[in-house]
């Protein structure tokens, strides 16, 4: 009796497990299956708002056809033929094309592509819903009005229509209608049991559902009771569809647009494979919950695959995604001669300044808008997708010819660069952008994305918007394989350094060092800093360029410093990293891990840079000086800095340009710089000393420090150390 108790006991808390396991099985797999159904309406949403966006680019298109822009009597026959051309581009969508001028008089109209006679010409078409709001709307503006019942085709229909000013100052309004029917393919659902609707949030009529579409013949759309309940709440938390709750997203609404609608999604399939009560068969239950979590396990991979080839904040594709779809486009393309694929590489010119004055908030609406913008206005075979930052990339698909490439980044340019709504307020972000085609610019992914890459940075530095990549010059392909070397070089920390010492007037001491970058590749000649630091600059490689000059500078001053000689060491800055915010903090924390202050490093940066970007210069040198960091102002004298400007800098010295401080005869205007140095109250540093007369000249001159080949010349870190040991002398004796 005991032992069938304590078997009971055993058998009921197994049970009870069981059951427990199973609970917590089914609310898993119920949230499983609202993420599963919100996901379905985030994507049925995106399509419904980009089939809107193509409509709005379609009828903007549509009125700049030189039938309706020119001057006189308007050809009937050419204007049939081009609203009629709208049902090649959208079969069994267009329900009617028409042209109306600003009294109200139909022009002209095409009824499933057939051209009405003109007899039957409306007269007036002022009472129709889209005829005022399209006047109101600004030029260039597109008025989707809601759905409606066509009087002509008795079908529910979305119109767009804009207006447009014709070359002999009279107005038109060019318009079409999508039927309602059209939408139903972008409503659809991932699994048995899931269904989904299209509401209208004024009305709440339901416009499209998965059930049965409603939206042919003459009867008006259902509003059921929970679709009012949902107008009136604004919120699906407390809505029941058939007894199940059902997820909502929100169709972006563009200006002037009438997609004010939401897409619910709900299930009335069983979340769990299995009830509770089923935990009465433990021994099969087993088994079924192994199966269950290989399933999940699998779910769970998918979705976690989705993701890593998503951008979060944009929506778009992701780098890894770019590259993926480029290198199977390649492959289609390779197979397929006819299909020309491209890359286009873009990148915002002003984000910073939004980012700057008017927070990071609104810096990541705009990259919102950007996505948004390009989801819109590409093909649905083609792929887009933010690489990082403000920097974004369109894989093109299925063009004719070559020609066409940069037809589609200007198409593209012209969408991005139109003024986005910030608090109200309109603001520009200008577009860079460069392209790359398959096989002549590259025959593999990673070609074409440094060939966009290069041309997008010749576009911005030219201004010229858009931006063709071009191979055929000597110049564009040894400076395409220059940079891959020296990535790779950079890569495997294949640039050294060797420095120079700067020596007191008055002592003869060491009192800083500056690190010089060389790239000495193995078995060929060496590339000067002339070559490679421009090249670096123009292909984006100075940011790294930089990081690893300033790593292997402090690991070698971080030895001296331990030997007792604390001499900082300085590293030039390109002027092309001032506004990156994030150096700072690699540069403080290159200096913790080498257990160095802040004041063994010095950073130079020329007068040039500061003044072509006064403001970012002043930002960056100002936290680095802060912080601790040595500034200098490299090449003083040789711009057109004047006193005012550059007593607002944050400096501690100035190094006189070598062009001053070697010219003959230069004597006054030596001494002029440097009391001019002196009333900033900065320490002066003469570099280029190469002779003793030279030297007598810039320590008549009151120069603080002196630097040139007469001292030393650059040498690796191991012969510094030498240098650094010797005792001091005055100038005068070198």
């Amino acid at each position: 009796m005991r032992r069938t108790s304590l078997m009971s006991l055993v058998v009921g808390v197994g049970l009870l497990a069981i059951g427990l396991l199973f609970a917590a099985e089914g609310q898993a797999a119920q949230h499983q299956q609202r993420a599963s159904l919100q996901r379905e309406a985030a994507l049925d949403s995106a399509a419904f708002s980009a089939y809107l966006d193509r409509a709005r680019g379609l009828v903007l298109l549509l009125a700049q056809n030189p039938t309706f822009t020119g001057s006189g009597p308007i050809d009937m026959g050419k204007a049939d033929e081009a609203l009629g051309y709208l049902q090649s581009l959208y079969p069994n969508a267009v329900s009617e094309a028409c042209l109306i001028d600003d009294s109200g008089r139909e022009l002209a109209r095409v009824v499933k592509g057939i051209p009405a006679p003109v007899v039957e010409l409306s007269t007036n078409e002022t009472a129709n819903p889209f005829f005022s709001p399209t006047w109101d709307s600004a030029v260039g503006g597109v008025y989707q009005a809601p759905p409606y019942l066509s009087p002509d085709t008795h079908e529910w229909v979305v119109s767009n229509s804009t207006w447009l000013r014709r070359a002999d100052g009279s107005r038109l309004i060019v318009h079409f209608e999508l039927t309602l029917a059209s939408f139903q393919p972008y409503i659809g659902v991932a699994s048995a049991g899931s269904h989904a609707a299209l509401v209208d949030s004024e009305t709440g009529q339901v416009l499209l559902s998965t059930e049965r579409a409603r939206v042919s013949g003459e009867a008006p759309l259902q509003t059921p009771s929970w679709s009012r309940h949902l107008v009136v709440r604004g919120h699906a938390a407390d809505v029941r569809i058939g007894g199940h709750r059902p997820v909502l997203d929100t169709v972006d609404r563009s200006a002037g647009g009438a997609a004010d609608w939401y897409v619910l999604g709900w299930s009335t399939a069983r979340a769990s494979l299995l009830p509770t009560w089923a935990g009465a068969a433990a021994a099969l239950l087993g088994l079924l919950l192994v199966a269950q979590s290989l399933v999940s396990f699998r779910r769970q991979q998918l979705t976690l695959r989705a993701a890593a080839r998503l951008d979060h904040l944009t929506g778009l594709a992701n780098r890894k995604a770019v590259e993926e779809a480029l290198e199977a486009a390649i492959a289609g393309a390779a197979s397929d001669p006819s299909d020309v694929t491209a890359v286009l590489i873009l990148d915002l010119d002003g984000f910073k300044q939004v980012n700057d004055s008017l927070g990071h908030d609104r810096g990541d609406l705009v990259l919102r808008e950007i996505g948004r913008r390009l989801r819109g206005n590409v093909f649905e075979c083609d792929t887009a997708a933010r690489l990082g930052g403000d920097e974004f990339a369109v894989v093109l698909r299925r063009l004719k010819s070559a020609d066409d490439v940069e037809a589609v980044a200007r198409r593209l340019r012209e969408a991005l660069v139109r003024p986005i709504d910030i608090d109200g307020a309109p603001h520009f972000v200008g577009v860079s952008i460069g392209a790359a085609v398959y096989p002549q610019h590259g025959t593999v992914g990673l070609d074409l994305l440094r060939g966009a890459d290069a041309a997008m940075y010749v576009a911005k530095r030219a201004r010229e918007g858009v931006r063709m990549y071009e191979p055929g010059t000597e110049a564009g392909a040894k400076s395409l394989n220059e940079a891959a070397r020296l990535l790779m070089a950079i890569e495997r920390e294949q640039i050294s350094l060797v420095f120079q010492p700067a020596y007191s007037s008055e002592t003869g001491a060491v009192v800083s060092v500056e690190a010089l970058a060389r790239w000495r590749p193995e078995g060929q000649p060496d590339v000067p800093p002339s070559t490679f630091v421009p090249l670096a600059e123009d292909t984006g490689l100075i940011r790294p360029l930089t990081a690893l000059t300033i790593r292997q500078a402090l690991s070698a001053a971080a030895e001296w410093w331990a030997q007792g000689s604390r001499v900082p060491v300085s590293v030039n800055l390109s002027s092309r990293i001032l506004s990156d915010r994030g150096l700072l903090h690699e540069v403080l924390t290159a200096l913790a891990a080498h257990d160095l202050p802040p004041a063994a490093l010095a950073l130079e940066v020329t007068e040039t840079a500061v003044i072509s970007d006064r403001v970012a210069a002043i930002a960056f040198l100002t936290e680095a000086r802060e912080a601790g960091i040595r500034i200098e102002l490299d090449d003083f004298g040789a711009g057109y800095a004047s006193f005012e400007r550059l007593r607002s800098l944050p400096l501690d010295g100035v190094k006189i340009d070598r062009s001053i401080v070697q010219e003959q005869g230069a004597g006054k205007l030596l001494t002029a710089t440097v009391e001019l140095a002196h009333e900033l109250g900065l320490y002066v540093v003469a570099e280029g000393i190469e002779d003793a007369e030279t030297a007598r000249a810039i320590s008549a001159a009151g120069c603080d420090r002196a630097q040139g080949y007469l001292f030393a010349r650059p040498v690796p870190a191991a012969a510094l150390l030498e240098l650094l040991r010797l005792p001091a002398a005055g100038l005068a004796s070198r």
